[in-house]
């Protein structure tokens, strides 16, 4: 090796060793900025307020109780980062929550539910369903907001598959009357269909006779304000002539 080359390695290896030494430092000073970080979060970070949200056949108690009970952590951002990668999931009712940090000690829990529409009894269990009759949960608690219906017949059911009924055109009917129920806010105890496929409803200590389904999305848009009138009184309620032309309905009270 000429004496030439042995001068420019000489002079590189200086160089060399500054460099590491240089990444040495950044890499000792990114490591205590994380480990800074780390216990500032751990001190500075307790949860102390879940809010909730969009519940409305749990508690709010009850809700922060289910996803305590599978989120093990006091602290804001781990509780946020373990909904996050691993979601609060398999909860009756709950389609999934939305969890957000307020400030470093207080978290929203956004809850949406399923959208049940309606529900029948199989086995000693409410098996409800959806819009479109896809099976969405069993469960041994009768909701008092989802109507339940009567005079449906089945063999089985998958939860995530429609209702196999014997009867798909009284399903089809079934299905509008729970979507024009939704739509109208109304909240109703029980459908049922009678020998005749007459539809019948039951409210509290109310049963509404709507007919064969003519004038049904009248007849149901105007029930609440209906009820309302006679709200406390037993009887039957005669709404099988009802249209909004003509306001026929007519109750019988229970002597």
């Amino acid at each position: 090796m000429r004496e030439e080359e042995k001068q420019e390695v000489t002079k590189r290896k200086p160089k060399r060793k500054t460099a590491g030494k240089i990444l040495l430092a950044v890499l000792a000073a990114l490591i205590v900025l994380c480990f800074g970080a780390y216990i500032y979060i751990l001190k500075y970070f307790k949860l102390d307020h879940i809010q909730v949200t969009g519940s409305v056949h749990y508690t709010d108690q009850e809700i922060i109780d289910i996803i305590k009970g599978q989120i093990h952590t006091d602290n804001t951002v781990s509780f946020y980062l373990d909904n996050h990668f691993h979601p609060v999931e398999n909860v009756t009712f709950i389609d999934k929550f939305e969890i957000e940090v307020l400030d470093r000690n207080t978290v929203t829990v956004t809850v949406y539910e399923k959208s049940m529409a309606g529900c029948v009894m199989y086995m000693d269990q409410y098996v409800y369903f959806d819009d479109d009759g896809n099976v969405l949960e069993t469960s041994p608690l009768k909701l008092e907001d989802v109507p339940c219906i009567e005079g449906l017949r089945f063999d089985s059911i998958v939860v995530g598959e429609r209702l196999p009924v014997e009867n798909e055109e009284m399903f089809q009917e079934i299905l509008t009357m729970t979507q024009l129920i939704d739509k109208n806010q109304l909240i109703i105890d029980e459908i049922r269909f009678d020998m005749d496929q007459q539809i019948i409803l039951y409210k509290d200590d109310i049963k509404i006779e709507l007919g064969t389904g003519e004038n049904l999305e009248d007849k149901l848009m105007n029930l609440d304000s209906i009820l309302s009138q006679i709200q406390g009184k037993k009887g039957t309620l005669d709404m099988t002539d009802y249209s909004a032309k003509n306001g026929n309905a007519i109750f019988k009270e229970n002597k």
